[in-house]
This record gives structure tokens, sequence and C-alpha cells, in this order.
């Protein structure tokens, strides 16, 4: 590999590493894992789940791949040049008839995910977490 690509390649792994750690990184991370969904019973679970799909229709940049009662999936995008957003949300048991729903945001783009990959997980969160039965 030539100098400028190393070059060009440390420089962008720095700036990658950097965005990472931000604090705004940080805090956007905190508020999506303190928000996350949690439903109690048959109907609490039902209602949020009808809501996660239903986001995910409407504003996945992909459409649904996979959609059980536990897993619901996009499509993903071409390698590289894709910046629509590819998710995946999945119930996980707490107990007690209780369950947490995770969303997953990413893209298949090099420079970021439209819309902001983060921005979108915490409007999932608060959307499916508003439901009520």
């Amino acid at each position: 590999m030539s100098t400028p690509k190393v070059f060009c390649v440390a420089l962008a792994l720095t700036q990658l590493w950097g965005c990472a750690q931000s604090p705004t990184f940080l805090a956007k991370r905190a508020m999506i894992d303190e928000t996350t969904p949690v439903c109690v019973g048959e109907q609490g679970c039902s209602a949020k789940w009808r809501a996660a799909r239903h986001w995910v229709v409407n504003d996945a940049g992909l459409p649904i791949r996979i959609a059980t009662d536990d897993v619901i999936e996009t499509y993903n995008g071409w390698p590289s040049q894709d910046p629509r957003l590819i998710v995946r949300v999945t119930k996980e048991p707490l107990g007690g008839g209780k369950y947490k729903i995770l969303v997953a945001t990413s893209c298949a783009y090099d420079y970021g995910c439209i819309p902001d990959r983060w921005n979108a997980a915490l409007d999932f969160n608060r959307t499916v977490g508003a439901v009520k039965p």
C-alpha cells in the first residue's frame, strides 16, 4: 500500500474512533439504552410489536425480509453504496411475561446512514415505548 493510501486509511480510522468516543455519541448511546421499550403481557407486547413492525415498514430504508414473533429484520443494502437504513428488531424475555424490544440500526454505506442510525434508533424506542395496550 502506498504512503498516501496508508495515511488516508489511518486518518479515516482516527476520525471514526473519535466519533465513536465523542461525548455526543456516548450521550446518544446512553439515551438509546435508557429508552429501550419494555412490554408486559400478551396484550401489551402485541401492541408494541405491531408498532415496531409499523415503524420498520415506514421508517427503515429497506423492506422487511423476516417478520416473526421475536424478530423483524430488513434486507441489507448494496455493500459500500447504500445509505438506506438496515434494521433488526428483537424481542428478548426478561421473565415474568416481560420483554425488552431491542433495535439495531446500520447501513451498507461508508459515509453514514440516511437517516442517521442513532437518531433512528432513538425514534424507534420513543415511538414503540409510547404505545399503550
